[in-house]
């Protein structure tokens, strides 16, 4: 049963690292219109933090030790962190133009795109919940 646990929570957080990567790249491409430099700032930084996050699993995910679990709490608290602004302004800007007009853009941003950022949340808060619940000692294979 505990391995079937956690091979989930290592599958959680290989779709929290690779989500975050497809969701910072529309934000680089411009996908929505002309927007500020901190908007591409933002989908870089998105796309940096879902590769370490997916290469973190991957190297040290298997490692129940104290550190291993600190490095992954603390990327996964970032990422669920860093989905807080995203949230907020798409649903403070809903039904309006969010160029600041230097190129002109017909884009009207719209609350449902906030919902790729709500999921992200809630995959990050699953993770931690599951890094701080799981014992410090190897789990019982059998």
């Amino acid at each position: 049963m505990r391995k079937v646990v956690y091979e989930m929570v290592i599958l959680m957080m290989l779709i929290g690292g690779i989500g975050a990567i497809l969701l910072g790249l529309p934000y680089i491409f411009h996908a929505f219109g002309p927007t500020e430099t901190e908007v591409v700032l933002w989908g870089r930084l998105s796309v940096y933090i879902g590769a370490s996050l997916t290469l973190l699993p991957i190297t040290i995910g298997r490692s129940y030790h104290k550190v291993a679990n600190f490095f992954l709490s603390l990327g996964y608290l970032g990422l669920a962190l860093f989905q807080g602004l995203p949230i907020l302004l798409w649903i403070a800007f809903h039904r309006s133009a969010i160029s600041d007009g230097t190129p002109p853009s017909l884009f009207v941003a719209h609350w449902s795109y906030a919902i790729p950022h709500v999921a992200l949340l809630v995959v990050s808060l699953m993770v931690l919940y599951q890094l701080w619940r799981q014992p410090t000692h190897s789990p019982a294979y059998g």
